[in-house]
């Protein structure tokens, strides 16, 4: 693991602070909805996640199954959103996660800027520091790769073994980018099952 990542990685895994600014990049859902077998009866979840949202002033349910950046605070078990903007999905797995190949982590973002995959085995919701939302259970989550965004992109491969009790396993990912200005943001989560 790079020592800046492991550091960064360090930070990350820190106890969220009551009411603290958030910047979330998401998939707003039902709580019903198909991966999120775990939060029914809410009607606002980030789908993989299954955090709770809530808004006094926007109906979320127009923003389901969009990806979006969603603004507000996280108080340890709810994030109240106060601003929602749809824009471009910022992280993806894709590739087939068959045993013996790999499942590859694509980070989208500005040129220059320095993209760090996550990968992990399950899921969490975390703001250790302000506007930076961790999506992932901090406790089953390593540093994958990370480097230099160049054509708008940064890609990096998790391997997966030649291990048929593997099958079935759902892995997570999520990219965190530090611009050239020197802040943080954190891109939306995704998953794919290996088979």
């Amino acid at each position: 693991m790079r020592p800046f990542a492991t550091v960064l990685l360090f930070a990350l895994a820190a106890p969220a602070v009551a009411q603290v600014p958030v910047t979330v990049r998401c998939t707003p859902t039902d709580g019903s909805a198909a991966g999120c077998y775990y939060c029914p009866g809410f009607q606002n979840v980030i789908k993989w996640v299954g955090t709770r949202l809530q808004s006094s002033t926007i109906n979320l349910v127009q923003y389901h199954d969009l990806d979006v950046m969603l603004t507000g605070t996280w108080n340890g078990s709810v994030v109240d959103v106060t601003s929602v903007q749809v824009v471009g999905e910022s992280f993806s797995i894709s590739g087939n996660a068959h045993l013996g190949t790999s499942a590859d982590y694509s980070t989208t973002g500005s040129d220059g800027d320095i993209a760090i995959h996550f990968a992990a085995l399950g899921n969490g919701f975390s703001v250790p520091i302000a506007d930076v939302a961790l999506q992932l259970d901090p406790t089953r989550t390593a540093v994958l790769d990370a480097g230099v965004i160049s054509g708008g992109e940064y890609q990096s491969q998790l391997a997966i073994p030649n291990v048929p009790s593997l099958v079935g396993l759902r892995i997570y990912g999520q990219g965190v980018v530090l611009t050239q200005a020197m802040t943080l943001w954190s891109t939306n989560v995704d998953t794919k099952v290996v088979n």
